[in-house]
């Protein structure tokens, strides 16, 4: 490809995302002169979220507080989550009080978001300090060995800089299809189905419905206050099951107001049209098991793909952008990031998201531990185990060897016990089965 316009900064960020915004703001901020590449120039269609109890202190970082957030109508307080099953039966998960007392000092409340004012927030931040935004695809890279010398887009443009940072995201993964960067992956391949709707009854909190009779793999609907009265409503289950649903004829619409029509809860939205444009997405949870190099880091879903049902996208994506800033500019005098530091980013980033997706596979969506113990339970675990690990991760900050390498460790210890009571209760005999042994 022939080299139209060569441009120079000291940092080129692909993909202006959450995870790339937030790296942006943070290099440009610290003095270094930021370009970020994107060919979407409107973003109207990001999923409102629902986060977890660690996310606003991110925030914090980027010079949002949470009340700003609420009062210009970005985000609503999120105080609890509900699980609710179809039989009735139901969880209500709450962060204790005691959380909120010396040494844990844990804030009681989060957010929802409102995405698409929050990334026009954002950008308007960004370009504040001085970041400069250029809507073009960036289609390969020119690299010595492991080190990015340049960027290459769609328009023959070359995009060159001391530092890179991939933010492209989950659907283009840019440095790890051009490096061949290996990644480990969770569960099938899911489809998410979301739209809004305008409702007078709200509540500070996020619910999801669920139902496990029967069900091999669990499907699930959200419902998230993202604005005062705005619901983000959304149906997430595998890909094999939207096939099995559009081969009847049904369309992504039909089958999104079907599984809508069995929750009462939304019979009045559906009979009254009330209904936002439906958009869908694709996805497969993820984690690439290299997110550095010598010159360049990989953050947000580039680096690794969550499962929404966690809460842990928009936690992850900031945490990405600002420890992978800081390996930026821990070492830019050097012009390199020596592998030590590399491999402790590496290990971080990988083993938080391996600790949420294999966690949640285990107790959630495989039926073995659902079924022998009932989803509500495995829900008060998986519930536990993931907001202790945000806040202590949020506390104690692991950023050194020694650090990284102990959380590390205790995460995998979680992960193996959760394969090893996975395994036994495949081996052990249900209930059913010994009561037809008495029987015989």
């Amino acid at each position: 490809m022939r080299v139209e316009t060569e441009i120079r900064s000291d940092v080129v960020v692909i993909g202006g995302g959450l995870a790339g915004l937030a790296s942006a703001i943070h290099l440009a901020r610290a003095g270094l002169s930021v370009t970020c590449l994107d060919p979407t120039i409107n973003f109207e269609h990001i999923v409102g979220e629902s986060l977890d109890w660690s996310a606003p202190e991110l925030f914090s970082e980027l010079g949002f507080e949470m009340n700003d957030l609420v009062q210009a109508g970005i985000a609503t307080f999120k105080r609890h989550v509900i699980l609710q099953l179809k039989d009735g039966t139901r969880a209500e998960y709450i962060p204790s009080e005691w959380l909120a007392r010396p040494p844990f000092n844990v804030e009681l409340k989060t957010l929802h978001l409102d995405r698409v004012k929050l990334h026009q927030e954002l950008q308007k931040l960004a370009r504040s300090a001085g970041v400069r935004f250029c809507h073009q695809t960036a289609t390969s890279v020119e690299r010595v060995g492991k080190r990015v010398e340049a960027v290459l887009t769609s328009t023959g443009n070359r995009y060159a800089a001391r530092w890179f940072i991939d933010a492209s995201g989950s659907a283009s993964t840019f440095l790890g299809r051009q490096l061949g960067l290996p990644y480990v992956e969770y569960g099938p391949r899911k489809v998410g189905i979301w739209s809004y709707v305008s409702v007078e009854d709200w509540q500070q909190g996020t619910t999801l419905y669920g139902d496990t009779d029967g069900q091999e793999y669990f499907n699930w609907v959200w419902e998230i206050p993202v604005a005062p009265g705005k619901l983000s409503i959304g149906y997430v289950t595998t890909g094999a099951a939207i096939k099995e649903e559009r081969a009847k004829g049904l369309s992504i619409d039909d089958v999104f107001r079907k599984q809508l029509g069995n929750i009462e809860r939304f019979d009045g939205v559906l009979r009254d049209g009330g209904l936002d444009k439906v958009t869908t997405r694709s996805f497969r949870c993820r984690v690439c098991k290299v997110s550095s190099g010598p010159n360049w880091v990989i953050v947000g879903e580039a680096a690794a793909v969550p499962d929404p049902i966690t809460g842990n996208g928009v936690t992850a994506a900031l945490r990405h952008a600002l420890e992978g800033s800081r390996l930026i500019l821990d070492f830019e005098n050097r012009a390199r990031i020596p592998w030590y530091a590399r491999v402790i980013y590496n290990l971080r980033v990988a083993h938080m998201a391996k600790f949420f997706n294999s966690l949640i596979e285990r107790l959630a969506y495989n039926r073995t531990l659902r079924d022998r113990f009932g989803l509500l339970r495995t829900g008060d675990v998986y519930t536990a185990l993931a907001w202790s690990t945000n806040n202590i991760y949020s506390r104690i900050r692991p950023t050194g060897a020694w650090a990284t390498a102990g959380f590390c460790t205790a995460l995998s210890s979680f992960r193996a016990l959760a394969w090893l009571a996975d395994w036994v209760v495949r081996i052990m005999p249900s209930h059913r089965q010994l009561h037809a042994r008495e029987a015989y």
